[in-house]
């Protein structure tokens, strides 16, 4: 997996990570999602989730009201799959999500770790930046 981008119906950029590999501005995939999704619902209903150019594939899933896209080669046999778990993680963890924790999961996606490793550290994630989410409202509690 190249990359992650969370993206908000509004066709902003929440996080993202590998936008090098576009060669362009992470702030420009999500407008062009954005607007493709909403030019694909208007004429047919649906919403489109998979775009192909030359050798890169984009998968779009929906967690919440964020798209999801990953990058892909157009070869990589796991591409839905690492999608869906992307997805899935996504949808757990809710709104609390940037460019670190998107570096931590594609990282635990992309590796070659078994499933149960990969849920190790998915719940090591969870508790770690559950834990500092806590630790920050305390503090701005105190501070405010």
């Amino acid at each position: 997996m190249y990359g992650i981008f969370l993206i908000n119906d509004a066709g902003e950029t929440i996080a993202s990570v590998g936008w090098e590999n576009l060669e362009g501005d992470s702030a420009l995939i999500g407008g062009f999602v954005s607007a493709l999704q909403m030019f694909i619902k208007k004429i047919s209903g649906n919403e489109m989730n998979e775009l192909l150019f030359g050798e890169l594939k984009l998968l779009i899933g929906k967690a919440g009201n964020n798209h999801v896209v990953t990058l892909h080669s157009v070869d990589d046999k796991d591409a839905k799959a690492h999608n869906q778990e992307v997805v899935k993680f996504i949808t757990e963890r809710g709104d609390d999500i940037d460019d670190g924790v998107l570096t931590l999961v594609n990282e635990m996606i992309s590796s070659q770790s078994t499933p149960e490793e990969r849920e190790k550290v998915r719940r090591g994630m969870r508790q770690w930046t559950g834990g500092a989410g806590t630790a920050a409202k305390e503090w701005g509690k105190k501070v405010f």
